[in-house]
């Protein structure tokens, strides 16, 4: 049945892209040499009969022939990263201290975060700035923010200037502007510590104190601008075996579906039935300018890593995690991974490893049962042996790099041969790379214009993570489902009513309103490896611009003249009026009321109501990541 619509050499192209998306990169360059060596007929009769993924690793390090080619370039396996720079860090502080001066504020943020990011760390180079770079950059930021009334952002700079050693003539000004700061959040007893602090500094110079007095008895607005969005909690009670679902949802396996989620009770439109946190994320390349590498906001004050200029985080606390767990190791080899070409998947496929110990990493390939991500498909049976070729050589090329960067606290030599826990952990990279081809989600912001957040409003890919929980929802092409993201968190809110024991289906990216049959089951047969038996694609369902507002209306209501469906409708239109006036609030509870009956008195496929959840779709991704696009 899948050849019916899949395309061979579409489907390569599509699972080579889930390991390298960059076509410069060398990885697959490393792949065609590896092949030429050992041909065609060796990989389909020989590494294609190997039963298991840890076969195929060990048939890498044991061939001989096979040995020798992989190894030259694993040998070259290299430390490559963007070093810190305090004379460059220097340079762009000079260039924000003038800007602001000239009143560009914008571009003296700018300019100063650059500095903050470039900076070497405190007393790491005397000749510059007598080391403290990192000091005066958090200074002169703090500044910038008090100027803009973002003072919790300002307190957060002038605190981290503090700790990285300002100068001492600083320090009265600090905190005095630190008390200046608690005062307009409201925080008053700790602005009184703070001025306090600052008169004991100055009780030798009575002009300053006599304007610190002044600003200590100054009133301000109490202004906290600090805005984050809230995790909303599932409907229902928590599920007992899934903590970060609903108890309304239930996990079933049957022969043809394998494990799905389905309503253990009803479910209404508008009910959060999963809200979960990543098993594994990695941001994109693209966005580690824009976006906090650990959490995914979007940076405003970024802090850097210790070692390198490639990443940002949106604060200490994000710096710190990653620093002290994955990026500890992946920090001196990200631009080499990034130069390799791999895809995203492949990156997430590594922080599965460094944000573990190798000591939980090595409980766990004893004990998959530790962690549900490893229940999640691989499609193994369906693989082809150039396919398992690719990926193992992909899970070796990340072992080799795991090797270089002291992941394996008792290696004792720089040989390419690993050791019996190296290997297994090469094993686990190999499983992890066929788990996320099927499993990993992107992680997405709605993109808007500054003069309406719904107009033109569109999604732009920022990362990839792995949700344990909310994988094992199937795929339909008239989803029940649809899904949003704050942060790096998922979650998956239902968009029409679903009965007990029926299925509750997410969408993998084809949906009927937008793609015909014939285009879905193309994508999906050879993305994802099935044929889709949706009620969509088995009623052959029009698209919404080719016949689907001639479809007719399947009234189910028996009572004579019954108006719930043109109720309905009237909903719709007066939903569409509050999305102009940008009321999400009444638009979701007036669109969930109308999905709901219009699902007791009539059956899809219904133009009008397919409409009207393409607008709650929208409404409910405002309350997510949304990023406001300057005009």
């Amino acid at each position: 049945m899948l050849g019916k619509y899949q395309d061979k050499v579409y489907t390569a192209i599509c699972s080579e892209k889930t390991l390298q998306s960059n076509k410069n990169g060398f990885f697959m360059q490393f792949v065609e040499n590896v092949q030429e060596v050992v041909g065609q007929d060796w990989i389909q009769n020989t590494f294609g009969t190997l039963k298991n993924d840890k076969e195929r690793i060990r048939m890498i390090y044991e061939y001989e022939p096979l040995k020798t080619v992989v190894f030259d370039t694993l040998s070259r396996v290299q430390e490559i990263y963007r070093q810190k720079s305090a004379a460059f860090s220097q340079t762009r502080r000079r260039l924000a201290e003038e800007a602001f001066k000239n009143g560009e504020i914008q571009k003296s943020l700018i300019l100063y975060s650059q500095s903050i990011l470039r900076s070497s760390p405190t007393g790491e180079d005397k000749v510059v700035d007598d080391g403290r770079s990192l000091s005066l950059g958090f200074w002169g930021r703090s500044q910038v923010f008090i100027t803009m009334n973002e003072y919790n952002l300002a307190l957060s700079d002038m605190q981290s200037a503090l700790k990285e050693s300002i100068f001492d003539s600083y320090k009265a000004q600090a905190f005095w502007k630190m008390g200046v700061c608690y005062k307009a959040i409201g925080e008053t007893e700790r602005s009184k510590v703070a001025f306090g602090v600052a008169g004991k500094l100055l009780q030798n110079n009575e002009g300053a104190l006599s304007n610190l007095k002044k600003d200590m008895a100054k009133d301000y607005n109490h202004i906290n601008k600090q805005f984050k969005k809230v995790l909303p909690s599932v409907s229902g009670k928590s599920h007992p075996r899934h903590p970060n679902a609903s108890s309304k949802i239930c996990i079933k396996q049957a022969e043809g579906l394998g494990r799905f989620v389905a309503a253990q009770e009803a479910v209404k439109t508008g009910d959060i039935l999963t809200v979960e946190p990543p098993y594994a994320a990695c941001l994109l390349p693209e966005c580690f300018g824009t976006h906090c590498h650990h959490c995914f906001e979007r940076l405003i004050a970024p802090v850097g890593c210790p070692t390198c200029c490639s990443i940002a985080f949106c604060k200490n606390e994000c710096r710190d995690i990653a620093v002290n767990t994955y990026h500890n190791f992946e920090c001196k080899y990200l631009d080499l991974l990034i130069g390799s070409g791999m895809s995203i998947l492949a990156h997430t496929a590594l922080r599965m490893i460094t944000q573990n110990n190798l000591e939980r990493i090595l409980k766990i390939y004893e004990n998959k049962d530790m962690e549900r991500v490893y229940s999640l498909c691989t499609n193994s049976e369906l693989r082809r042996p150039e396919d398992f070729f690719q990926r193992t050589l992909m899970a070796c090329f990340l072992l080799r790099c795991l090797q270089k960067c002291g992941y394996f606290p008792d290696r004792k030599n720089d040989d390419c041969t690993p050791s019996k826990d190296e290997l297994k952990v090469a094993e686990l990279i190999l499983l992890h790379l066929q788990i996320l081809q099927f499993n990993a989600h992107e992680v997405y912001e709605s993109k808007c214009s500054p003069n309406h957040r719904f107009k033109g409003v569109k999604a732009g890919y920022i990362g990839v993570a792995v949700y344990p929980t909310s994988s094992f929802f199937n795929h339909s092409c008239y989803p029940g489902v649809t899904r949003y993201f704050v942060g790096k968190n998922i979650i998956l809110t239902a968009i029409r009513p679903i009965g007990p024991g029926e299925i509750i289906p997410e969408n993998y990216g084809p949906v009927f309103t937008r793609r015909n049959l014939v285009e879905r089951q193309k994508s999906l047969s050879s993305r994802y490896w099935f044929v889709c038996q949706c009620i969509a694609c088995v009623q052959n369902w029009p698209c919404l611009d080719k016949g689907l507002e001639n479809v007719s209306r399947n009234i189910r209501c028996p009572t004579q003249r019954c108006r719930d469906l043109k109720n309905c409708e009237e909903q719709l239109k007066e939903a569409a009026e509050l999305m102009e006036k940008q009321d999400s609030e009444k638009g979701i509870c007036l669109l969930q009321e109308a999905v709901d009956v219009f699902h007791k008195v009539s059956v899809p496929p219904h133009r009008d109501i397919h409409l009207g959840q393409e607008l709650l779709r929208t409404f409910l991704a405002d309350a997510g990541n949304v990023h406001v696009v300057a005009q």
